[in-house]
């Protein structure tokens, strides 16, 4: 993960190297996609490979949203 400090986050510095290191993930993950599926399968019970597969894009898929700006997640409410 990436730490940015206060200066960076108030010059604006800060989004556009996250994005940046996003899409680099992304892209990286894409390629090992891509590779993996040119690759001759590993030995193994196909069914369980299928779960592991279903498994590590929903736990993906569940760290993308949380990275996304939510609508609710970490406002305060305003006593009253």
């Amino acid at each position: 993960m990436h730490a940015f400090t206060p200066a960076g986050i108030q010059a604006g510095t800060a989004l556009p190297a996250h994005a940046a290191r996003t899409a680099e993930l992304a892209a990286e993950a894409a390629a090992g996609h891509l590779a993996r599926e040119a690759a001759p399968a590993p030995a193994g019970p196909a069914p369980v490979r299928a779960l592991r597969n279903r498994l590590g894009e929903a736990l993906v898929r569940t760290g993308n949203r949380l990275l996304q700006p939510g609508h609710g997640h970490g406002h305060a409410r305003a006593a009253g």
